[in-house]
């Protein structure tokens, strides 16, 4: 698998790009909404900025994001090289960012919000504004640590693929101690996400940009 770069990334308007600042933070945000677009036919790319060395052995833990995403049906994964709780204030992010978006032209981007009391979420997202700046959709998903301004009004219907979901996630066997990688706590939290728009289980996200080219 290609590593740091978007090198022979697939192409195309029928792609999802998703992007997170750590492994896990895809399966974690947005994983039932990647194994939706997988079962729709859709192709996804993943791209994470670090490799998470501050939690564990890198190499371990990509190594655990690639298993977790095949679980998903992805193949495409990347990983930049910035320092994990260091990701700089820099341009250098955002043409890492932008090369991807370039490369594959997705239809949709999925990344952190804003409103994320981790600082590499947090660079992440405002980085991702300048970098897909010309993206048509770009939808911002929740993270653990998410502060009381995450405001969704998205939501993507999980319900059929919370099992998916959760085999991901236990992917991360260097990060099980964790509590919000448990399965009460991914169903808990998909549960209230769908109970807020009359569905079984949903995963929420703020729309920073939402073109649509006509009315269905």
């Amino acid at each position: 698998m290609p590593i740091g770069d978007a090198k022979g990334v697939v192409l195309g308007s029928n792609v999802v790009l998703a992007v997170g600042a750590h492994p896990d933070d895809i399966e974690l945000g947005c994983g039932g909404t990647i194994r939706a677009a997988v079962v729709a036919g859709k192709k996804v790319v993943a791209v994470f900025l670090t490799r998470g060395e501050k939690s564990g052995d890198p190499s371990q833990r990509s190594l655990e994001s690639k298993r977790a995403l095949a679980v998903l049906g992805v193949t495409d994964v990347y990983f930049g090289e910035f320092p994990d709780t260091e990701i700089p204030n820099s341009s250098k992010v955002i043409d890492f960012l932008e090369d991807f978006h370039n490369k594959t032209k997705p239809e949709t981007v999925l990344t952190h919000t804003i409103h994320d009391l981790h600082q590499d979420h947090r660079q992440v997202a405002w980085h991702s504004l300048s970098a897909f700046r010309n993206a048509s959709r770009l939808l911002a998903y929740e993270s653990p640590r998410v502060t009381g301004a995450f405001n969704p009004a998205y939501f993507v219907d999980i319900s059929g693929h919370v099992t998916h979901k959760f085999e991901a996630l236990k992917c991360h066997l260097t990060q099980n101690q964790k509590r919000y990688l448990a399965y009460e706590s991914m169903v808990n939290l998909s549960s209230f996400r769908g109970s807020q728009v009359g569905l079984g289980a949903a995963e929420a996200f703020e729309v920073v940009r939402y073109v649509e080219t006509a009315l269905h």
